[in-house]
């Protein structure tokens, strides 16, 4: 029995709304509210923010979405999952965490910057789905227990859509599939059509319409949700946007970086003169040079002396203070330490600093954020324990999950001093340094270190011979 197809697509032509509910007879639970930030944080982090303005030469830098991947790198860095246990279950289930791993930080990006996302496997591969691709039926203590799922398939000129109900029923969970021939409503979108069999679909035609999972405490989705209270309506289950907090400070980022870059334009030298000294030049065939430029107005041009310099004004560092200040206040309403993020006077790139030890505020945040991970995984191996056992994919068995992730603190070349350090105290063998920080396996860098240590007797005792 197949009970959900391969490929989950995101709602690209038809957003939820009120029909993907009456499709079941449920109505969603949805906000006005949130849908219209969705779209706010969506846009800032995608290089259309409301403030763009190309006729004040007013551009964006997109910081939003490199504070975003920027949390995300601290999120996910060198995270593990490890799943123990006894028989085929643990492996398997060990298996596709690590295909979870592989494709988790794109995701949690996205996520970040949208304030959560579904994670969902689905019998083959894991399905990650994003606030608006999904409608929300039931919620219980802020824990998202109902929802309904969309895919969309197109063959030829005709489009599909299954709408894919999870929730519980009467102590049983239950998920009920209903396939619909999209109809266009002639503005390139599309909507529900008239309902057919999941058979009509080639895709579709071995799924059940419904299906029942005995005793199953959480569902088969886990809703990954940035911690932190839902300022934009808190009667949502939905999180908010890393920077759902600092979008005036990333307007004003934007604005000043914009000033600054029409001040460096307008910065080249002009030599304006009047227009009898240009027409003389031209007349006696004199090249001037390129910065001389002809303007007649307000200059008296029965001089042809008459020269006026333009001295263009630059205010490049006072622009880079403030650019620098916003990105600061930007940072800490984003949750990071102040002065994570600043602009380099030197090549005008933005960077974020590397984190130390005492910046707090960054290092609670991404806690935080691992734990609320953390939480959404465990939530989503227990969907996939449950599905496995659904669908006969291995044997029963227990299993315990661990997870691992690298210091955010970490700094390569401290760590690396370290460790000379430790060797030439003789606190640690050579070769485990030359594995960690040279690239060798163990065996290369075994056999290095004997040779060199075989060279150093072999020269010692070529200098101080033994008497005989």
């Amino acid at each position: 029995m197949n009970l959900f197809t391969y490929l989950w697509g995101r709602f690209k032509s038809m957003f939820f709304s009120t029909e993907a509910g009456k499709a079941f007879g449920v109505e969603l639970i949805q906000s006005s509210k949130m849908e219209n930030a969705l779209t706010v944080w969506d846009d800032v982090s995608t290089g259309k923010p409301p403030w763009l303005d190309h006729e004040d030469d007013i551009i964006t830098i997109n910081m939003a979405k490199h504070i975003a991947d920027f949390r995300t790198k601290l999120i996910v860095l060198d995270i593990g999952i490890a799943i123990s246990g006894d028989g085929p279950r643990a492996e398997a289930l060990q298996a596709i965490s690590d295909r979870l791993i592989d494709k988790l930080a794109e995701h949690v990006s996205d996520a970040v910057r949208l304030g959560g996302m579904i994670l969902k496997w689905n019998g083959k591969t894991w399905d990650f789905v994003l606030p608006n691709n999904f409608g929300i039926t039931k919620v219980n203590d802020s824990e998202i227990v109902g929802a309904i799922f969309a895919e969309h398939i197109t063959h030829g000129f005709m489009h599909f859509t299954r709408l894919e109900y999870h929730r519980f029923q009467d102590d049983r969970y239950v998920v009920t599939n209903k396939a619909f021939q999209n109809r266009s409503n002639g503005d390139g979108r599309w909507t529900l059509g008239i309902e057919i069999p999941l058979t009509a679909v080639e895709e579709w035609a071995n799924m059940e319409p419904e299906v029942y999972i005995e005793k199953l405490e959480h569902p088969l989705f886990a809703y990954f949700r940035m911690p932190g209270a839902n300022t934009i309506d808190d009667t949502s289950p939905l999180g908010v946007s890393c920077f759902s907090n600092a979008l005036e400070e990333l307007k004003a980022v934007d604005i000043a970086f914009s000033r600054k870059n029409t001040e460096v334009e307008d910065s080249k030298h002009i030599t304006f003169v009047g227009q009898q000294l240009m027409k003389y030049a031209n007349q006696n065939g004199v090249k001037l040079p390129r910065f001389v430029k002809g303007l007649g107005m307000g200059m008296n041009d029965n001089d042809t002396t008459a020269i006026h310099e333009h001295i263009p004004t630059m205010l490049t560092e006072d622009r880079i203070k403030d650019i620098n200040l916003d990105l600061s206040m930007a940072g800490v309403k984003c949750g990071f330490s102040e002065g994570v993020f600043v602009m380099d006077g030197q090549n005008g790139v933005i960077t974020a600093t590397q984190v130390e030890a005492d910046d707090r505020d960054t290092i609670q945040t991404i806690k935080n954020d691992r734990d609320a991970l953390k939480t959404a995984i465990e939530r989503a191996l227990y969907g996939a324990d449950a599905l496995m056992t659904l669908l006969n994919l291995a044997p029963l068995g227990a299993y315990e999950v661990e997870f691992n992730f690298g210091d955010i603190t970490y700094n390569y070349e401290e760590d690396k001093a370290n460790w000379k350090s430790y060797v030439s105290q003789g606190w640690v063998p050579k070769w485990m340094y030359f594995v960690k920080f040279e690239g060798m396996s163990e065996q290369e860098a075994k056999a290095i270190t004997q040779e060199a240590e075989q060279a150093s007797a072999e020269k010692e005792k070529s200098l101080f011979p033994k008497a005989e």
